[in-house]
């Protein structure tokens, strides 16, 4: 009997070591993403991430066009983001204060398509990201000065944890 129950802990315990474990996932997102979206620039804002791009991707005035360095590197972040299993993103335009509201409004969304356009290239798929104008509605410096403006004009890339799979 002492022998039944020494070999029934003993099976139990190989059969235990044998069992898969998932990686536990901190706020939505696993250690490998978590790690992924680090090593891309992305900074950790409540439960989601965001690239700010403010210092890495800034438009001029009037402009929504990326160059092709830009254009590369967010081919990039996508290929990284799409690797770990982050399928989608939000993908946010923004404007200085320069300018009518709804000429804004597009601009700003023009940039946002622009960087998400890039973002396909490297993997994402259109339906899963989600690509909005946001003006000059959200600005991060002060529209007083020219450096304020032109660090206003700008995308944000957030992920959330319902991108990641």
């Amino acid at each position: 009997m002492r022998m039944h129950r020494i070999l029934l802990i003993v099976s139990l315990g190989l059969l235990a070591a044998c069992q898969t474990v998932q990686p536990q996932r901190q706020s939505g997102f696993t250690p490998r993403q978590v790690a992924a979206l680090q090593q891309q620039g992305f900074e950790a804002v409540g439960d989601d991430w965001q690239f700010g791009m403010a210092d890495r991707l800034l438009f001029a005035t009037d402009e929504s066009t990326l160059i092709a360095n830009q254009k590369v590197a967010i081919g990039r972040i996508s290929t990284a983001l799409v690797a770990v299993d982050i399928r989608g993103a939000r993908v946010e335009g923004h404007t200085d204060s320069i300018g009518a509201a709804s000429y804004n409004e597009a601009l700003s969304l023009r940039r946002a398509q622009a960087v998400a356009d890039a973002m396909m290239s490297g993997g994402m798929a259109r339906p899963a990201m989600r690509v909005v104008g946001m003006g000059a509605r959200v600005p991060v410096e002060s529209n007083r000065s020219s450096d304020g403006r032109r660090e206003n004009r700008r995308v944000v890339i957030i992920v959330s944890p319902a991108d990641a799979s």
